[in-house]
């Protein structure tokens, strides 16, 4: 039984959203938001490697062209602890414009993120980025809930093999809750709706235009 379990989380799961994921190179141009998922942050508050990894992703895409502007979300449960503050610093000093870099402080889960995506800042085509091992679930999860994704993955494999064996092991557990997920809708925090840079008037494109020249 469990054997046959492991099949479909590793097998026919992640086969839902395989015409979907693309690398940096072979992602056509699209002109909509990178989502950029949340991962540790260091008691010095700078990116964990894993994260580093997904936000080097994310703007390997943005100055080739394929993306418009980030939305970084993750967890910032803690008065010490914030993921999308992190992340956008780190952009911020690479010199994505601040415009183009907006947060979400509530995307504590994966289901959080996706949903707040799409009611809280009202996004229906995005680019999801996270790591390898995360993406298809992600792309599930962006599946169920209607939104228009494409999946770009972060590397792991500079990550010490142990590391990546516990990855593994969490991301078994997780799929399982995703599919609960799935079913039985958790309830997310939600709110107003925040304005974003399609909202703006179209100034963004030229200074987009202007860092990618760089």
């Amino acid at each position: 039984m469990l054997l046959v379990d492991m099949l479909w989380i590793f097998g026919e799961f992640p086969l839902g959203g395989q015409a979907r994921i693309f690398s940096v190179a072979s992602l056509p141009a699209r002109q909509v938001p990178v989502l950029i998922l949340g991962a540790g942050v260091l008691p010095d508050r700078e990116p964990t490697q894993v994260l580093e990894s997904r936000l080097e992703t994310g703007l390997e895409l943005f100055r080739e062209g394929k993306g418009s502007w980030f939305l970084v979300s993750g967890d910032n449960r803690a008065a010490n602890y914030n993921e999308p503050k992190a992340m956008r610093r780190w952009l911020l000093k690479r010199g994505v414009p601040p415009r183009l870099v907006i947060s979400d402080f509530a995307g504590r889960r994966t289901y959080d993120s996706l949903k707040r995506a799409q009611a809280v800042f009202g996004i229906g085509k995005v680019i999801i980025v996270t790591s390898d091992f995360h993406l298809a679930r992600a792309l599930f999860l962006a599946r169920r809930l209607g939104l228009d994704a494409y999946g770009v993955p972060a590397s792991t494999e500079v990550t010490p093999l142990r590391h990546r064996i516990s990855f593994w092991f969490r991301e078994y557990v997780a799929r399982h809750l995703a599919t609960w997920d799935a079913w039985f809708p958790p309830s997310t925090m939600l709110g107003p709706r925040e304005p974003t840079p399609d909202d703006q008037a179209p100034t963004d494109g030229a200074e987009s235009s202007a860092f990618r020249a760089r």
